[in-house]
């Protein structure tokens, strides 16, 4: 059996969509199997599912992933105890923790608005960072 990853699957054409399938019935008649794994946005579920792509759609398997929801906090923890030895009260007050939490939701948006927090702390003059600091960038 082969795999084959394909990343942005979201932006493919329809018609690549039909050839994948096309390439993986040829795959079978040949005796062996071929698995393609479409990694997208929720936009690629939405066009597996339409009319046009029932085909397809029917014999896909939809895993959603999370990523961090709901572990906001212990991820800025853990990603402070990876760049510090500081305490990391010392760093960010447990508000300023909560404050940036509550408002963000991917890893990418974590790290740029921490980055963008500890940057605006260092030329205000102000360490930990506060609340205060978290909502001003």
């Amino acid at each position: 059996m082969s795999c084959t990853l394909i990343d942005e699957a979201h932006a493919l054409p329809g018609t690549t969509l039909t050839e994948l399938k096309r390439l993986m019935e040829l795959v079978q008649q040949q005796g062996d199997r071929l698995a393609v794994i479409l990694a997208g946005h929720p936009k690629l579920q939405h066009d597996l599912r339409r009319p046009a792509r029932e085909e397809i759609g029917a014999r896909a398997s939809v895993f959603t992933l999370e990523g961090i929801k709901g572990c906001q906090r212990d991820y800025i923890l853990w990603l402070l105890g990876q760049c510090t030895d500081a305490p990391d009260d010392t760093v960010l007050t447990p508000e300023a923790v909560d404050a940036l939490a509550a408002s963000l939701a991917t890893p990418l948006q974590v790290e740029q608005y921490l980055t963008l927090a500890l940057e605006a702390a260092y030329r205000a003059g102000q360490k930990p960072v506060t609340p205060e600091i978290i909502t001003s960038v």
